[in-house]
């Protein structure tokens, strides 16, 4: 008798059933035609894991053998597909939905507080923004943040004073308005209970930037000044990027595949980073530093993955030749010697660097980096 031929994906692995012996079984241990027998056995899932874990576990067992239209997949190749189809899955679609979702609103949130810190922010308004309720939204936004909103304003805003108290000779009525204090009292009283101390005795304590007095310095080639248009990015936010050495790594590889996912040609990117804090102002764990692919409208964000705006306007931008490790001493150098000679201010937006070549093409002598600093003429 000819077997009956079955046309069934694993909708947890993908990997196609050919026969009722590669199906897995249900509680009562009849075959179930969703799952396959090394994903399910007696109604419960083999392993617990994330769609990363089960992507990964995949490519770990590739023997070389799988093939597309005639051509070997490499595992990078194959990890892309991959990508692709799991959240397509039965197992995987609802939670990747939902996760998506939580990550695309608390995106939208953090944008918005980011672009309105000198105005009154709360949780009903944000609430609302993203159309979470206020319970569920203060919720998912500690899981995902680590802070709650109004701790992560707070710290935003002070750290905001702190800048501005280093690099400007703003009073402090000036600074109270632009990050969203009603008052200096408000700000001072604030300041002190964070600090421990007052912002004007703060503010006549030597600070340059809290950098180490012992940090090397970038001998600094005179800055090109450049208008440029405001630019739209494709981003995705770096986890503890300065104690985690491959979190760059890990955060290009998620973007690049994302990006190539759209099929929008290589050629038409920009690689850049965009950094909305001071890495020796702000806990390291905290800094706000995201990995950023130059885009187009359309294009739209999708869980993990959001969209920002590069602010255009007045750049001084520094090129620099050399190991990224390095790159601390040319911030060091443009804040401590060629602002305060300048005939420039720092303008109140992001500040980025774009990576003209790659790790990967050339030697860490010759990686070249441009420093864009936002500026405006005194």
């Amino acid at each position: 008798m000819e077997q009956t031929k079955i046309e069934a994906i694993c909708q947890s692995c993908g990997m196609p059933m050919l026969a009722t012996e590669h199906f897995g079984t249900k509680s009562d241990n009849s075959p179930s035609a969703d799952y396959c027998c090394y994903c399910f056995q007696s109604g419960h899932f083999t392993h617990d894991m994330s769609i990363e874990d089960a992507i990964e576990s995949n490519v770990s067992y590739m023997d070389g053998s799988e093939k597309i239209d005639g051509r070997t997949l490499t595992k990078s190749e194959a990890a892309l597909r991959m990508h692709v189809q799991f959240p397509s899955l039965k197992r995987w679609s609802a939670h990747e939905s939902t996760h998506k979702e939580y990550f695309k609103a608390i995106n939208r949130a953090v944008d918005y507080i980011n672009e309105h810190l000198n105005q009154p922010v709360n949780l009903y308004d944000l609430a609302n923004i993203v159309n979470i309720s206020e319970f569920h939204f203060h919720r998912i936004f500690k899981a995902l943040v680590g802070e709650s909103p109004g701790e992560y304003i707070q710290r935003l805003r002070l750290e905001k004073a702190i800048f501005k108290l280093q690099t400007t000779k703003l009073t402090l009525t000036e600074i109270a308005e632009q990050i969203g204090y009603q008052s200096p009292h408000a700000l001072s009283k604030a300041f002190k209970k964070r600090f421990g101390t007052s912002p004007s005795v703060f503010r006549a304590q030597p600070s340059d930037l809290s950098f180490p007095i012992n940090e090397p310095e970038f001998l600094l080639i005179e800055p090109e000044i450049k208008e440029i248009n405001p630019k739209k990015v494709m981003t995705f936010q770096i986890a503890n990027p300065f104690e985690n050495k491959d979190a760059f790594v890990q955060g290009w590889r998620k973007l690049v595949q994302f990006m190539n996912v759209t099929g929008i040609p290589d050629a038409t990117h920009e690689y850049l980073s965009l950094s909305r804090d001071v890495s020796t102002i702000t806990e390291s764990s905290k800094c706000r530093t995201y990995v950023c692919i130059s885009t187009n409208p359309n294009i739209k964000p999708e869980g993990e993955f959001g969209q920002q705006i590069i602010a255009g306007g007045l750049y001084a931008v520094f090129t620099y030749k050399g190991a990224y490790k390095n790159l601390e001493s040319v911030y060091c150098s443009i804040y401590r010697n060629w602002i305060p000679n300048s005939k420039y201010e720092l303008r109140d937006v992001a500040f980025f660097e774009k990576y003209l070549n790659t790790p990967d093409v050339v030697s860490q002598d010759e990686l070249l980096t441009e420093v864009y600093i936002p500026v405006s003429i005194l």
